[in-house]
């Protein structure tokens, strides 16, 4: 009778048991995760290591990438994981996926490509992140006029990149600075031609070539600078003097006054642009008579009297135009 009990138990306990189970068992085929994994070329890598770890619970999983740089793990179970990336030749990389939900059934989920940096890479960019911090030391050399200790420090970074477009333009900057225009002229001109629309190094190379005695080169630079930043006053005003200088009045003029519209009290602008003027007041007549330009005439006072104003420090240069002024006003009673 006691047997006849007891034989219907061990199944019901049975059944029990499995119920208890399923739920358990489910947990374990959760999510369906899948990725690829490239180097920094975006070409994909094949043999990766992938290990994960649960925090909680520290299971582990691990897989390979295969030949295309795919990876998959079926049936993962929810959890917090801290994901571990190795290949040979290639920096270590870690992460962590979070799959905290339970899930009733499969979940997708699609891991954006993974970008692993081969060593050289990383080497490279801690060499080039240390240059930047060397050029930026160089750079703080020039501002206080230390150009030889500037000098020294640009030129190991040179030697290991001689394309440095930062180390090339300090380096023609310092020998600037230093008056050596030889010298100068090679980094700033390689800077031109590797960053063609950099227009400090078009401005150095103009006031370099200024030096010089090569005007048409000069000439060239500045109106270069101007026109990639024409907010700049310095160009229009350099490009204008060598313009004077060759007696092309009507375009040295034409470059002081874009001058005087980004800077209108610049006394040397305003100077210039008076004595342009004074290069205008004699005309020939159809006749072949000359005669007085009377408006070219007020023009140069105006402009002259304005510069008088920024020459206040400036005594001898206040009485050189003043004595020019009356002159000029003579023409008038003419």
């Amino acid at each position: 009778m006691s047997s006849r009990l007891r034989s219907p138990v061990i199944p019901f306990l049975l059944m029990a048991g499995l119920a208890l189970a399923l739920p358990s068992f489910g947990q374990y085929r959760e999510y369906y995760i899948s990725g690829k994994i490239v180097d920094t070329q975006k070409k994909p890598l094949e043999g990766v290591e992938i290990s994960l770890r649960d925090e909680a619970t520290s299971r582990s999983y691990s897989l390979k990438t295969k030949k295309d740089g795919s990876f998959k793990f079926v049936g993962l179970p929810h959890g917090v994981y801290k994901v571990v990336l190795k290949k040979a030749g290639f920096a270590d990389k870690e992460d962590e996926w979070k799959f905290r939900e339970p899930q009733d059934t499969m979940m997708k989920v699609e891991i954006p490509d993974i970008v692993m940096a081969a060593q050289d890479v990383i080497q490279e960019a801690q060499r080039m992140k240390e240059a930047a911090g060397e050029v930026k030391e160089s750079a703080e050399l020039v501002r206080r006029g230390e150009y030889d200790a500037a000098l020294a420090k640009l030129k190991p970074i040179l030697e290991k990149n001689p394309k440095d477009i930062n180390a090339l333009y300090l380096s023609g900057v310092a020998y600037l600075k230093k008056q050596m225009w030889p010298e100068a002229v090679p980094p700033l001109l390689q800077v031109t031609e590797l960053v063609p629309k950099f227009a400090a190094a078009h401005y150095q190379l103009g006031v370099c070539y200024e030096q010089l005695k090569d005007p048409e080169k000069a000439l060239g630079s500045f109106e270069k600078a101007m026109e990639l930043d024409p907010a700049n006053p310095d160009s229009p005003f350099k490009a204008g003097m060598i313009l004077f200088v060759r007696n092309r009045i009507d375009e040295a003029l034409g470059h002081f006054e874009t001058t005087l519209t980004l800077k209108p009290d610049d006394p040397g602008a305003l100077e210039m642009a008076g004595r342009c003027y004074i290069n205008k007041i004699v005309v020939t007549r159809p006749d072949g008579q000359a005669e007085i330009n009377k408006d070219a005439v007020q023009k140069a006072i105006e402009f002259l009297e304005k510069a008088k104003a920024g020459y206040a420090a400036d005594p001898d240069r206040v009485k050189f135009l003043d004595d020019l002024i009356v002159k000029l006003r003579e023409q008038l009673k003419k």
